[in-house]
């Protein structure tokens, strides 16, 4: 069933933490907008008006290059909020956002955000602590781009995935599909499922129906570290 905007702020954390005309403003001043799979969400260059957040679908951000070449930071999967330091620094957007499958997302005018900051201590903290687990996942993304082998690179973008702040509606299972993984890990699809295989006959996950499932994100780590 597709949730109202009134259902999906009541399950985000921050949105409880507000007291009640706070919450009545948010719900008042939210818009959505739809995309489909392909389609940008917001492009690289313009004015930031909203934080958004991913009610269903799943989008990427990436960045495209001078020589033409499009390189992915992450993906942003349904329950999950990005774009809070471009709304706080009043900046031009400085990636771009695509919907990796049909996505609706839910955007919070910048007006809003900010007067929320100014009124919520809660929401500061919530907003600061966003922030410090966006910069370690960008430190972890820079090293991503430097690992050549695929079995690593995919098992750095699961690992990254599994962040309770920035991913608090994701669990054991990703309802990820082994193609927008291969996007998210900048592989082929040969290579991909090649990868896949061999972190399945390690142990470390376990492709199921819609997704894949890792039950030790422990050991998925650890496996990272003996392969820096």
């Amino acid at each position: 069933m597709t949730p109202s905007a009134d259902d999906f702020l009541s399950q985000m954390a921050w949105y409880r933490l507000l007291y009640a005309e706070a919450q009545a403003r948010v719900l008042a001043d939210v818009y959505e907008s739809h995309h489909a799979k392909g389609e940008l969400v917001a492009q690289s260059g313009e004015y930031v008006h909203s934080w958004m957040g991913v009610v269903e679908g799943l989008v990427k951000i990436q960045a495209v290059q001078r020589d033409g070449r499009v390189v992915g930071f992450t993906g942003v999967p349904a329950g999950s909020w990005f774009g809070e330091g471009s709304v706080i620094r009043q900046d031009v957007r400085r990636y771009e956002v695509a919907a990796m499958r049909a996505s609706r997302i839910l955007h919070l005018p910048r007006a809003t955000f900010r007067w929320l900051l100014d009124v919520s201590l809660d929401f500061n903290h919530f907003i600061i602590d966003h922030l410090n687990e966006r910069l370690a996942q960008h430190m972890s993304l820079v090293e991503i781009d430097r690992v050549l082998d695929p079995d690593m690179r995919l098992a750095r973008v699961i690992s990254n995935l599994f962040n309770a702040v920035l991913y608090p509606k994701l669990g054991p299972f990703i309802p990820i599909s082994q193609e927008e993984f291969g996007d998210l890990a900048g592989l082929s699809r040969q290579r991909t499922n090649s990868a896949i295989k061999n972190l399945e006959k390690a142990g470390l996950v376990k492709v199921v129906y819609g997704g894949i499932c890792v039950d030790d994100i422990d050991g998925l780590r650890r496996h990272i570290r003996g392969g820096d």
